[in-house]
């Protein structure tokens, strides 16, 4: 598969937080009162006009990172142990590996009202077709079923604000997805929804299914380990410990309301159980989709010894 192209932007200088008259840079090592002009500018990138908030600042106009990149094609992610914001490519075409073949069916159009872009994830491949099938089906009809959510309220809004005598605008619903085939004989496909339905800002949200590729079938969280809660205590401070050294971006009762259930959404890698949270789950809007890497090594002792011997 293409290698990504990586840009590393780190977060102090790119992501700015605006939180009443004060400034905030996301690496905590600025805190100052400044006065703004909000929205001066009107922004298109490549025909597609960006609606979330832009500042000018001393002759300078700061925009959004993440609505510019993912306008040009570009894929955003926030690493908040480092504080680091990463805008790479995108993969193209299809991820191909051990015989189990990823690739993307495209729905994507634009009308009065929006402009949509799916892309939906199809697996190929994998013994148990049943289960293929299911997945490939339940993908599809929740990436229709948000599409067609968001267009109802995206109409809804619209033809609200004519009657209001506002400007027009158009909206936007896009699905992206991420696909993982691990050497460790398991996959995780994660899809991330978008909508604009009128606002300051845009909504999104990551889901992930993760995969048994030995037994073919989905794989909960509790199954990689030992029958034992004690996972769940070894996790929570593992967590908490990243957590801490990124205080400054979530909300203040995260560090004291955390523990980790069964239900915490998680992806794999070969290296390590991704841990994440959506927006507004643990911290602002601003901070994107946070997430925290916690490798198998320091896992191995309330591992499942089954996942053990392959993780």
């Amino acid at each position: 598969m293409k290698k990504k192209v990586k840009s590393i932007i780190a977060a102090a200088v790119a992501a700015v937080i605006l939180t009443g008259g004060a400034v905030y840079a996301a690496g905590g090592g600025m805190e100052k009162s400044i006065q703004v002009v909000m929205n001066g500018i009107n922004l298109v990138v490549d025909s597609k006009t960006i609606f979330d908030d832009n500042i000018l600042y001393n002759g300078t106009t700061y925009v959004p990172i993440r609505a510019v990149a993912e306008a040009l094609g570009k894929e955003v992610k926030w690493d908040a142990e480092t504080n680091t914001a990463e805008i790479g490519d995108k993969d193209q075409g299809f991820l191909e590996k051990n015989g189990i073949k990823i690739y993307t069916k495209t729905i994507k159009y634009k009308d009065a009202y929006a402009e949509v872009n799916l892309k939906i994830p199809v697996i190929e491949g994998m013994k148990n077709s049943e289960v293929m099938n299911q997945l490939n089906q339940a993908f599809e009809k929740k990436a229709l079923d948000f599409k067609k959510e968001s267009e109802r309220m995206i109409k809804e809004v619209f033809e609200e604000s004519k009657e209001q005598g506002r400007p027009p605008w158009t909206g936007s619903v896009y699905t992206e997805y991420e696909a993982l085939i691990n050497d460790n004989e398991t996959m995780s496909i994660s899809v991330t929804y978008y909508q604009y339905t009128g606002g300051a800002h845009g909504n999104y949200y990551k889901e992930t299914v993760n995969l048994d590729l030995v037994n073919e079938k989905e794989l909960l969280l509790k199954e990689l380990f030992a029958e034992s809660d004690i996972y769940k205590q070894v996790l929570t401070d593992a967590i908490i410990k990243q957590m801490n050294k990124d205080r400054d971006n979530l909300f203040p009762e995260t560090l004291t309301d955390f523990k980790a259930t069964d239900d915490l959404k998680f992806c794999l890698t070969d290296e390590a159980i991704v841990f994440y949270f959506n927006p507004y789950e643990i911290a602002p809007y601003a901070s994107g989709i946070v997430e925290y890497k916690v490798s198998y090594d320091s896992l191995k002792d309330v591992l499942n010894e089954n996942y053990a011997q392959r993780l």
